[in-house]
């Protein structure tokens, strides 16, 4: 297909295209990825092929610069588009990771499995640095229906956080505390919402699910916000 049609609106090809000049490594895969957790949402010709209006350049520019300069998550990202502050300093990052993950956004009972090399693409790392990350156990590789390499949605949003990370001179192994810090907190969890997620009691079962959500969210605002106070203690 052309890259713009008649009516104006762009293909997929045409959006990366029209943003390419300021984000090189934007690519069809990584629109897609977009699409599918929730960011982008095209409109559809009567062939199945995705289309974009200008809002939706403009949308998928701030979500792109988001990511680049303030380095934040993709849930963090939607909360702040749906709440149209998208320019830095609208929202705090504390407010921010506690409202998304008390929302639940970041539970999912599935996720879905990404191909080993749509993820480099995606996540913007090599394929050493990503076995670096399987290493440290922060992402795990799984396999998928067709028996090749794959990681889940959430671990190319790591992959992603740890590249940019790395620009900082922090390796996979530098973030080796980080994991068994997380680890030690979700045992916490486990041990508060156990008896209710073991219930053979539907409600009761609902319960420690909301449980688990309610306290990982808590967990996540105390840490993000002891964090902060001691980043403040830093720059005085």
């Amino acid at each position: 297909m052309r890259r713009r049609r008649a009516d104006g609106r762009l293909t997929i090809g045409g959006l990366v295209e029209a943003l390419r000049d300021e984000f090189p490594d934007l690519s069809i895969s990584k629109v897609r990825y977009l699409e599918e957790r929730g960011l982008l949402t095209p409109q559809r010709t009567s062939g199945g092929y995705r289309t974009y209006a200008q809002g939706d350049v403009r949308r998928l520019r701030s979500i792109l610069t988001l990511q680049r300069d303030e380095f934040l998550p993709l849930d963090v990202i939607r909360d702040r588009l749906a709440r149209g502050l998208a320019a830095s300093g609208g929202v705090s990052p504390a407010v921010s990771v506690t409202q998304s993950a008390d929302r639940g956004g970041g539970l999912r009972r599935g996720d879905r499995l990404v191909s080993w090399d749509e993820a480099l693409d995606i996540s913007g790392v090599d394929d050493a640095f990503m076995r670096q990350l399987v290493d440290f156990r922060l992402l795990d590789r799984r396999v998928d229906s067709t028996g090749g390499m794959a990681v889940t949605e959430t671990d190319v949003e790591i992959a992603r956080i740890c590249g940019l990370l790395s620009r900082f001179g922090l390796e996979p192994r530098n973030l080796r505390l980080t994991r068994s810090s997380v680890e030690r907190e979700a045992t916490v969890i486990e041990q508060v919402a156990a008896p209710a997620l073991r219930s053979p009691h539907a409600e009761r079962r609902e319960q420690g699910e909301r449980q688990v959500a309610d306290l990982g969210a808590l967990l996540a605002g105390l840490f993000q916000l002891l964090l902060t106070k001691d980043m403040r203690a830093l720059i005085r």
